[in-house]
């Protein structure tokens, strides 16, 4: 089993801080569709357990005021407010992706997705016309819409990170399974690391 490295256990590990976070974790909630499914996330890339997700030192990645944007499942609204807390955010509120077409659902077919907004300490926001959705296509499975980071940038200072990445975003480091990660966070390896990373750039 992976040693879960803690915030207080990582106070010494020097790294770059940010003032903007957005993360898309790969929820442990297993479909009931299952592996065999191409429509389920497990049949995409390995999931990370919530208490794993919680225990990620991502204060320590932080600048004293920031931002985060957490995507959940819509299922999982709770357990995305949790994540928040743990992660030393305050939530403030909800983002909505609305999608040109029905998707999946257990009980209400969704035509969204759900990106939780939240701030530490006290950190405002440099815009305050954004309205809290979007309208934008879908594309493969995961796949959140580009459209979000003229968004985040709208609203909030660099520097930025994006968790969980699958994609390189101009502009912004990156961390994931998917990437050459720009950040080593401890506990939480990943196979590949950019030259920003082995060089610890802050």
């Amino acid at each position: 089993m992976e040693k879960i490295i803690t915030s207080a256990e990582d106070k010494n590990h020097s790294v770059k801080k940010y003032r903007t976070i957005m993360a898309d974790p790969a929820w442990g909630v297993p479909s009931q569709r299952g592996k065999n499914s191409t429509r389920s996330a497990e049949s995409h890339y390995e999931l990370m357990s919530l208490d794993r997700i919680k225990a990620m030192p991502v204060t320590n990645l932080c600048e004293e005021q920031s931002f985060l944007f957490l995507w959940i499942p819509n299922a999982l609204l709770q357990e995305g407010l949790d994540v928040i807390k743990a992660w030393g955010f305050v939530f403030r509120s909800p983002m909505y992706w609305i999608k040109p077409r029905l998707g999946l659902g257990n009980y209400i077919r969704n035509a969204s997705e759900t990106c939780l907004f939240a701030t530490r300490n006290g950190a405002r926001v440099k815009f305050h016309g954004q309205p809290n959705w979007l309208f934008a296509p879908q594309q493969e499975h995961s796949h959140k819409p580009e459209e979000q980071f003229a968004i985040i940038e709208r609203l909030c200072d660099g520097p930025y990170l994006e968790l969980f990445a699958r994609r390189r975003q101009p502009g912004w480091d990156c961390w994931g399974n998917e990437v050459e990660s720009d950040i080593e966070i401890p506990g939480y390896p990943t196979p590949h690391y950019s030259a920003k990373a082995l060089r610890k750039e802050v």
